[in-house]
């Protein structure tokens, strides 16, 4: 009997892989301790969090990020990994979570928005200055016992 030949990754999971393993990258860790980005700082288009009974926070208020997507793996093992994104910055969340949480939560009331349209009032100015290019967020979270939790803050 011969070996079976092992199957080729799908191509797109091999682009993804290989993408995430060229250019820039950072890994923010907290182990039985807190890590933190906050102020004025430059993102990575890939970054790594991970938070092993501890806490990581990362503040992108006043990031400067870099055009397209800036791609997070976010891992909380009994820990927290805790992202602040100011107002009008997109956000693709997805991820796992087993005995925790992954959260996007906005400090906004959506019961008012729908009311608001409702109503006919105009809906507010979209607060994004006018860059030549998008910036957005794709955050993937893996949590066991922890959480990883999206706040929008102005």
């Amino acid at each position: 009997m011969s070996d079976p030949t092992p199957r080729e990754p799908r191509p797109a999971a091999a682009a993804q892989a290989a993408r995430w393993d060229e250019g820039p990258r950072e890994t923010v860790v907290a182990v039985f301790g807190d890590a933190a980005r906050s102020g004025a700082w430059l993102p990575p288009e890939r970054l790594h969090a991970v938070a092993g009974f501890g806490n990581v926070r990362l503040d992108f208020r006043e990031a400067d990020l870099p055009p397209g997507p800036t791609e997070i793996r976010a891992f909380a093992v009994f820990g927290n990994v805790e992202l602040f994104v100011p107002r009008g910055l997109d956000v693709e969340l997805g991820g796992v979570s087993l005995f925790g949480s992954i959260r996007h939560r906005s400090d906004r009331k959506v019961g008012r928005k729908i009311l608001d349209r409702v109503l006919g009032e105009p809906p507010a100015a979209d607060p994004r200055p006018d860059d030549d290019e998008d910036r957005w967020l794709v955050v993937q979270g893996w949590a066991v016992f922890g959480n990883v939790k999206v706040t929008v803050v102005d």
